[in-house]
């Protein structure tokens, strides 16, 4: 199990749009923490000489159709890519990060936001440089993208470029152990997303408000979305479920609203913005248990010479264990019975996914 500076990062498992001509991109100066990644404008004047464009891999359109049906107006967004591809050794599994301009919805409290939408995950080339091939029905790479939504600053007029960071530290993790991220699943990150003071410092799943799940040559594409959450939020759902807090989030504008955009100024917790909130955690846990099927533990040790109390301190700890272990009352039997019963009625995993919380590095990938 890895770990950051801040402590330690866990993954937990619960259980037709019209094709676009993309016009040549130019490279910038990087803006981003990332050696290997740059920022790629659109050219700067239409009337410039157009180069010779590559053709465009049938699954890199595949997702940008997708965003097209969305953003019309923004054929050739900004783009984080890594510059030293994955399949040249590079350590970014993600060939790109498209960064859209979201107006949102003023009549349903969903405020300006920046879009992001990776490129990798699912299989972009279909040629065996990075995914095994699969067929049209199955899924393509590992069946998704990641996207993230952070609300827009007021004056801002570019994206914050920190978000491909995460989404590039969120893809090693799933190219490093196989395991596949999907809606209700959580990730403790134990760090503010941005490196800042933040209070939003883990995650949440969910399936993205306006991507829909699309077909690509090489199979089928689901787009998860990333939700920053609180502490108090990420100990809800691991108390009841990722569902279930996603959807108190999305009865709250400023926490989330029914997009669920991470705000990283948030300093509040959803049960702090509604107090009944609470109320509806416990009968949540009460009547469906929680719906994680695996525990996680910290474990940490420092070498040191005995001296002689911590010897005789052994010694003594060692004939305790040698006598007769407690036991637990009928009645404490009945409870804890109860309780998996209820976690394994409530929750539906798929053998082949992560079912509990896995290390996931943060310092040595960033």
């Amino acid at each position: 199990m890895m770990s950051s500076n801040s402590g330690q990062s866990e993954i937990s498992k619960s259980n037709k749009p019209a094709e676009v001509e993309l016009p040549p991109h130019q490279l910038s100066h990087s803006t981003t923490s990332q050696p290997d990644s740059r920022v790629i404008h659109p050219p700067a004047s239409s009337s410039a000489r157009t180069p010779v464009q590559p053709s465009v891999p049938p699954g890199v359109l595949a997702v940008y159709n997708a965003c097209s049906s969305i953003y019309k107006t923004q054929p050739n967004p900004l783009q984080v890519t890594a510059v030293r591809k994955y399949w040249l050794d590079g350590p970014d599994p993600l060939d790109y990060i498209s960064m859209y301009e979201n107006a949102g919805n003023e009549s349903r409290h969903i405020p300006p936001h920046w879009h992001y939408v990776s490129l990798g995950l699912s299989d972009l080339h279909g040629d065996g440089r990075v995914h095994e091939r699969s067929a049209a029905d199955e899924a393509s790479g590992y069946g998704f993208e990641l996207t993230f939504r952070l609300k827009r600053e007021p004056g801002e007029t570019a994206p914050p470029t920190w978000p491909a960071v995460l989404m590039q530290a969120l893809a090693r993790y799933v190219f490093q152990s196989d395991n596949i991220l999907q809606s209700g699943d959580h990730v403790s990150w134990h760090s503010p997303l941005d490196q800042t003071e933040s209070r939003i410092q883990h995650m949440l799943m969910a399936e993205d408000a306006q991507l829909y799940p699309t077909q690509s040559p090489f199979g089928f594409v689901n787009f998860i979305q990333i939700v920053g959450v609180c502490t108090e939020e990420l100990k809800a759902a691991q108390h009841w479920n990722g569902p279930g807090v996603l959807e108190l989030l999305r009865n709250i504008s400023s926490a989330g609203g029914p997009w669920l955009i991470t705000d990283m100024r948030r300093g509040e917790t959803i049960f702090d913005l509604d107090s009944s909130f609470q109320e509806r955690l416990e009968q949540g846990i009460e009547q469906e248990g929680s719906n994680l099927s695996g525990v996680s533990g910290f474990i940490y040790w420092e070498e040191a010479q005995p001296n002689e109390d911590e010897t005789r301190n052994t010694e003594l700890c060692a004939q305790q264990n040698n006598s007769v272990s407690p036991q637990l009352s009928a009645t404490d039997t009945e409870k804890i019975k109860s309780m998996l019963q209820k976690g394994l009625r409530s929750g539906h995993h798929q053998p082949n996914q992560l079912n509990s919380r896995t290390g996931c590095d943060q310092s040595s990938e960033r």
